[in-house]
């Protein structure tokens, strides 16, 4: 960077076009998710693979992260933001265009895969081009974007497939991303990058990277629909998976130069933190994706009403902003972090209890709760996974956070949808148990349906809908439960920490961005 452009003032439409480029690679997450069923039907994928859509992303999105640190210097910084925008195009165009759902799927693989340097990317140029009084304003946005992004995301795909078609979600992806690549280029042309430090790169390190993080995760998004180990498909990657993964570890903590720095990890504060971050974020998802399938497969709540209610998290997750000061950076960060997990673990208490007549008030409520939650627990993990670092492992700090967030995310909503999806068959059994066709419900169904003019097949087939409708509706109570007593067990770790001197959790200074 030269002396010149320091010296100059930045323009905050630059600033803004640069949260644009992070917030349309958060926003794409979810932007597919309450669009799935209609995408399902049309390219002829099912209700129970509905995940994928933000699974193969996210997993896609872990995968090109790495690459943002290491070909940055290679490529450029302004190159390389342009092209990874201009790929990220095309890709949102191949998604508008599938024929068909295992090509939809890819898409959104390489879709995520190409925007997972963005954050590298985005950093460094705010890094270089804002000045130091900005940094806790800039710090701020960055994180209400990692908790109102996926909600905007599902909201905004949801009611574009519900009004018009969802091939129009990324159709309308293609003008705002070449509007923004043009203004980029336009603004960034001839910026003095300065010599950049290029260090060697890690061939071996990404290759068993790549192959290992891709296999190990396909196995658990694909695993319910394929039926595990009894597929040859899941039993191949387990066995390419596994030694790719130990080998990747192995080398990483021996190289000097690794492509993801996992000998960070020795530092406790830091593997609290992304520990914190992966579970919390997994849980995040996990609340998201099930509510919403559930509201709009069994509650009959259209996407305008799910997108209003899931609303409600978007709006508190705008509380950070008034998070980032210096005098709560001296406040311990446990406190912050405790009572986030607090608010998500009630919230998933009160949802426990939803049935299939759940009322608005109710759903908002416990929306409420979820999002005080998700507003506190971003802050205090950025800040203690960037506290007392020297500058130089700032950004591959980062590059682990954002590793831990793709994939946690991106896994934990598959999680989350196999156990609800494992219990829907759990509950189908045990009340379907009770329904022959002498049993006194079965006979009182009948009767009462007959005199409504409900006969026959049309009875049967509306019983079997009933039936399937409560076994939806305790499988989602029981995923919740599951959610809360994770939740309620990462509390009680908090204890432990209280070993340690109360300032390794006080952050003094602002060392928060890289």
């Amino acid at each position: 960077m030269s002396k010149d452009h320091l010296e100059h003032p930045v323009s905050p439409s630059l600033f803004f076009g640069l949260f644009c480029l992070l917030f349309s690679a958060i926003f794409n997450y979810t932007v597919s998710l309450m669009a799935s069923p209609y995408i399902a039907s049309d390219l002829g994928g099912s209700n129970d693979t509905a995940t994928y859509t933000v699974s193969f992303f996210a997993l896609g999105n872990a995968l090109g992260i790495p690459l943002g640190r290491a070909l940055m210097p290679r490529i450029g910084p302004v190159r390389f933001l342009i092209i990874t925008l201009l790929l990220f195009t095309f890709f949102s165009w191949m998604c508008a265009i599938a024929p068909n759902y295992p090509f939809f799927n890819a898409a959104r693989f390489l879709q995520g895969f190409v925007s997972g340097p963005f954050y590298a990317l985005g950093f460094f140029l705010f890094s270089a081009l804002q000045p130091k009084e900005k940094k806790a304003l800039f710090l701020s946005i960055s994180l209400s974007i990692f908790t109102i992004g996926p909600v905007l995301g599902a909201c905004w795909g949801g009611w574009i497939a519900y009004e018009w078609h969802w091939s129009w979600i990324f159709y309308f992806n293609i003008p705002f991303l070449l509007l923004l690549t043009w203004y980029l280029y336009y603004r960034l042309k001839g910026f003095d990058q300065g010599p950049l430090e290029r260090l060697p790169f890690d061939a071996i390190g990404c290759f068993s990277y790549f192959v290992g993080i891709f296999c190990l995760s396909v196995i658990v998004i694909m695993g319910q629909e394929l039926d595990w180990f009894r597929s040859p498909l899941i039993a191949t990657l387990a066995g390419i998976g596994f030694p790719a993964l130990l080998f990747f570890i192995f080398w990483e903590i021996n190289h000097p130069h690794p492509i993801l720095s996992l000998h960070l990890l020795k530092k406790p504060m830091l593997s609290f933190a992304l520990f914190n971050l992966a579970v919390l974020f997994s849980a995040y998802f996990g609340m998201v994706i099930l509510l919403a399938l559930w509201l709009k497969l069994w509650a009959n709540y259209t996407p305008d009403w799910i997108a209003a209610l899931l609303g409600i998290m978007a709006l508190t997750g705008l509380f950070p902003l008034s998070l980032i000061s210096k005098r709560i950076n001296r406040i311990d960060n446990r406190i912050f972090l405790s009572l986030a997990i607090l608010f998500l673990a009630i919230s998933c208490f009160h949802t426990m209890i939803f049935d299939v007549d759940i009322d608005l008030q109710r759903i908002a409520t416990s929306r409420l709760l979820a999002g005080l939650g998700l507003a506190l627990f971003l802050a205090p993990i950025f800040r203690l996974c960037f506290h007392s670092l020297q500058s130089v492992e700032m950004l591959q700090v980062l590059g682990l956070f954002q590793v831990v967030r793709a994939l946690s995310s991106g896994l934990g909503a598959s999680i989350y949808d196999t156990i609800w999806q494992r219990r829907q068959v759990f509950f189908h059994d045990r009340l379907g148990s009770k329904i022959t066709p002498l049993s006194p419900e079965t006979q009182d169904f009948f009767s009462n349906g007959k005199a409504l003019g409900l006969e026959g097949e049309h009875a049967t087939a509306q019983l079997a809908y009933y039936l399937q409708r409560e076994a939806t509706s305790l499988a989602l109570d029981d995923c919740f439960y599951l959610m809360a007593c994770i939740l309620i067990g990462l509390l009680l770790t908090f204890f432990f920490t209280f070993l340690s001197k109360k300032g390794s959790f006080v952050t003094t200074e602002d060392k928060t961005l890289p």
